[in-house]
């Protein structure tokens, strides 16, 4: 997924991914730590899983 820095586009669509058979790749997720820092561990703590 490409998300053009945009945060919202990145989060909604790894949220999205955690209900995928396949998951989701996002082009960029770095600004994620800006915008919510805890992103990847509540999400990690629902059962995502990054890479």
């Amino acid at each position: 997924m490409t998300t053009h820095g945009d945060h919202r586009i990145a989060m909604s669509f790894l949220i999205l991914g955690m209900a995928s058979q396949s998951g989701v790749k996002v082009d960029e997720a770095e600004m994620i730590g800006t915008s919510f820092p805890n992103f990847v561990q509540m999400m990690t703590g629902m059962g995502g899983e990054f890479s």
